[in-house]
Protein backbone atom coordinates (compact mmCIF):
# COMPACT_ATOMS: atom_id res chain seq x y z
CA UNK A 1 0.00 0.00 0.00
CA UNK A 2 1.68 3.45 -1.24
CA UNK A 3 2.06 6.14 1.51
CA UNK A 4 -1.42 8.02 -0.65
CA UNK A 5 -3.41 4.80 -0.53
CA UNK A 6 -2.73 4.80 3.12
CA UNK A 7 -3.65 8.73 3.88
CA UNK A 8 -7.24 8.52 1.38
CA UNK A 9 -7.71 5.05 3.44
CA UNK A 10 -7.21 6.66 6.49
CA UNK A 11 -9.69 9.32 5.44
CA UNK A 12 -12.23 8.03 4.18
CA UNK A 13 -12.19 6.02 7.81
CA UNK A 14 -11.92 9.16 9.57
CA UNK A 15 -15.13 10.67 7.96
CA UNK A 16 -17.38 7.13 8.43
CA UNK A 17 -16.90 7.09 12.00
CA UNK A 18 -15.06 9.50 13.78
CA UNK A 19 -18.62 10.68 15.45
CA UNK A 20 -18.52 6.99 16.23
CA UNK A 21 -15.52 6.63 18.05
CA UNK A 22 -15.86 9.56 20.14
CA UNK A 23 -19.42 9.11 21.46
CA UNK A 24 -18.49 5.59 22.08
CA UNK A 25 -15.28 6.94 24.16
CA UNK A 26 -16.78 8.90 25.59
CA UNK A 27 -19.89 6.58 27.15
CA UNK A 28 -16.88 3.88 27.74
CA UNK A 29 -14.67 6.52 30.09
CA UNK A 30 -17.35 9.28 31.07
CA UNK A 31 -14.96 12.09 30.78
CA UNK A 32 -15.12 14.23 27.59
CA UNK A 33 -11.44 15.63 27.78
CA UNK A 34 -10.37 12.17 28.75
CA UNK A 35 -12.38 10.42 25.73
CA UNK A 36 -11.28 13.19 23.25
CA UNK A 37 -7.61 12.72 23.89
CA UNK A 38 -8.10 8.53 23.58
CA UNK A 39 -10.00 9.20 20.25
CA UNK A 40 -7.05 10.87 18.95
CA UNK A 41 -4.76 7.91 20.10
CA UNK A 42 -7.16 5.47 18.55
CA UNK A 43 -7.13 7.42 14.76
CA UNK A 44 -2.84 7.57 15.42
CA UNK A 45 -3.14 3.86 16.04
CA UNK A 46 -5.28 3.44 13.71
CA UNK A 47 -3.18 5.17 10.65
CA UNK A 48 0.06 3.49 12.26
CA UNK A 49 -1.38 0.40 11.60
CA UNK A 50 -4.04 0.39 8.68
CA UNK A 51 -1.25 -1.66 6.59
CA UNK A 52 -1.71 -4.36 9.03
CA UNK A 53 -5.53 -5.18 8.63
CA UNK A 54 -7.01 -8.05 6.89
CA UNK A 55 -9.02 -8.00 3.91
CA UNK A 56 -11.81 -10.53 5.88
CA UNK A 57 -12.25 -7.98 8.78
CA UNK A 58 -14.77 -5.33 8.39
CA UNK A 59 -12.82 -1.96 8.46
CA UNK A 60 -15.18 -0.69 11.17
CA UNK A 61 -15.07 -3.41 13.56
CA UNK A 62 -11.10 -3.10 13.77
CA UNK A 63 -11.38 0.22 14.45
CA UNK A 64 -13.63 -0.41 17.43
CA UNK A 65 -11.50 -3.07 18.57
CA UNK A 66 -9.01 -0.21 18.74
CA UNK A 67 -11.18 2.08 20.70
CA UNK A 68 -12.51 -0.12 23.14
CA UNK A 69 -8.72 -1.09 23.97
CA UNK A 70 -7.64 2.03 23.81
CA UNK A 71 -10.52 2.89 26.37
CA UNK A 72 -10.12 0.29 28.52
CA UNK A 73 -6.33 0.07 28.72
CA UNK A 74 -6.86 4.19 29.95
CA UNK A 75 -9.14 2.63 32.45
CA UNK A 76 -6.58 0.45 33.93
CA UNK A 77 -4.16 3.03 33.89
CA UNK A 78 -5.79 5.65 35.45
CA UNK A 79 -7.01 2.82 37.97
CA UNK A 80 -10.49 4.83 38.94
CA UNK A 81 -12.81 3.38 40.97
CA UNK A 82 -14.81 6.28 41.38
CA UNK A 83 -18.00 6.61 39.11
CA UNK A 84 -17.72 8.89 36.18
CA UNK A 85 -20.49 11.21 35.31
CA UNK A 86 -20.65 12.90 31.34
CA UNK A 87 -22.47 16.03 31.35
CA UNK A 88 -26.09 14.99 30.13
CA UNK A 89 -25.67 17.54 27.30
CA UNK A 90 -22.75 15.69 25.90
CA UNK A 91 -25.37 12.66 25.51
CA UNK A 92 -28.52 14.31 24.40
CA UNK A 93 -27.48 13.16 20.54
CA UNK A 94 -27.30 9.84 21.44
CA UNK A 95 -30.67 9.61 23.44
CA UNK A 96 -33.63 10.09 21.47
CA UNK A 97 -37.35 9.14 21.73
CA UNK A 98 -39.29 8.06 18.93
CA UNK A 99 -40.41 11.53 18.23
CA UNK A 100 -36.92 12.71 17.90
CA UNK A 101 -37.08 14.50 21.03
CA UNK A 102 -34.87 13.91 24.53
CA UNK A 103 -36.18 13.90 27.55
CA UNK A 104 -33.40 15.28 29.61
CA UNK A 105 -34.26 13.87 32.67
CA UNK A 106 -34.73 10.82 31.08
CA UNK A 107 -31.20 10.97 29.58
CA UNK A 108 -29.83 11.81 33.22
CA UNK A 109 -31.35 8.37 34.76
CA UNK A 110 -30.28 6.20 31.62
CA UNK A 111 -26.30 7.41 31.46
CA UNK A 112 -26.47 7.02 35.81
CA UNK A 113 -27.74 3.73 35.10
CA UNK A 114 -25.26 2.69 32.72
CA UNK A 115 -22.62 4.13 34.82
CA UNK A 116 -23.47 1.64 37.25
CA UNK A 117 -23.05 -1.38 35.22
CA UNK A 118 -19.66 -3.20 35.21
CA UNK A 119 -17.69 -1.52 31.97
CA UNK A 120 -17.51 -5.62 30.26
CA UNK A 121 -21.40 -5.18 30.55
CA UNK A 122 -21.57 -1.20 29.61
CA UNK A 123 -19.46 -2.13 26.81
CA UNK A 124 -21.72 -4.68 24.87
CA UNK A 125 -25.35 -2.89 25.91
CA UNK A 126 -23.33 0.38 23.78
CA UNK A 127 -22.06 -1.68 21.02
CA UNK A 128 -25.56 -3.68 20.27
CA UNK A 129 -27.78 -0.96 20.99
CA UNK A 130 -26.04 2.66 20.87
CA UNK A 131 -23.85 1.79 17.88
CA UNK A 132 -25.80 -0.89 15.81
CA UNK A 133 -23.42 -3.57 15.42
CA UNK A 134 -24.50 -7.09 15.60
CA UNK A 135 -23.79 -9.98 18.14
CA UNK A 136 -21.47 -11.13 15.72
CA UNK A 137 -19.58 -7.87 15.29
CA UNK A 138 -19.48 -7.38 18.83
CA UNK A 139 -17.65 -11.24 19.45
CA UNK A 140 -15.26 -9.89 17.11
CA UNK A 141 -14.42 -6.43 18.69
CA UNK A 142 -14.51 -7.58 21.85
CA UNK A 143 -12.76 -10.53 21.48
CA UNK A 144 -15.26 -12.91 23.10
CA UNK A 145 -17.56 -15.80 21.75
CA UNK A 146 -20.89 -15.21 20.60
CA UNK A 147 -22.47 -16.97 23.56
CA UNK A 148 -20.79 -14.68 25.77
CA UNK A 149 -21.62 -11.47 23.77
CA UNK A 150 -25.74 -12.67 24.33
CA UNK A 151 -25.01 -13.34 28.18
CA UNK A 152 -23.11 -9.80 28.44
CA UNK A 153 -25.97 -7.76 26.90
CA UNK A 154 -28.80 -10.52 28.40
CA UNK A 155 -27.50 -9.43 32.09
CA UNK A 156 -27.21 -5.88 30.68
CA UNK A 157 -30.65 -5.36 30.08
CA UNK A 158 -31.55 -6.97 32.88
CA UNK A 159 -29.36 -4.99 35.35
CA UNK A 160 -30.69 -1.67 33.70
CA UNK A 161 -34.08 -2.16 34.33
CA UNK A 162 -33.46 -3.35 37.48
CA UNK A 163 -31.58 0.29 38.10
CA UNK A 164 -34.23 2.17 36.74
CA UNK A 165 -37.03 0.12 37.75
CA UNK A 166 -38.25 2.77 40.28
CA UNK A 167 -37.47 5.16 38.48
CA UNK A 168 -40.22 4.02 35.96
Amino acid sequence: MTERDRRQRFDDLYALYDKRILAYCIYVLGDRDLANDVYQEVFVKAYQSLHTIRKSVKEVNWLFRIARNECLNTLKARQRNDRRSMRIDDAEHLLVTRDGVVEQNEAEHLHRALEQLPIVYRDAILLAEFEGFSLKEIAEITGVSLSNVKVRIHRSKRKLHQIREPIL
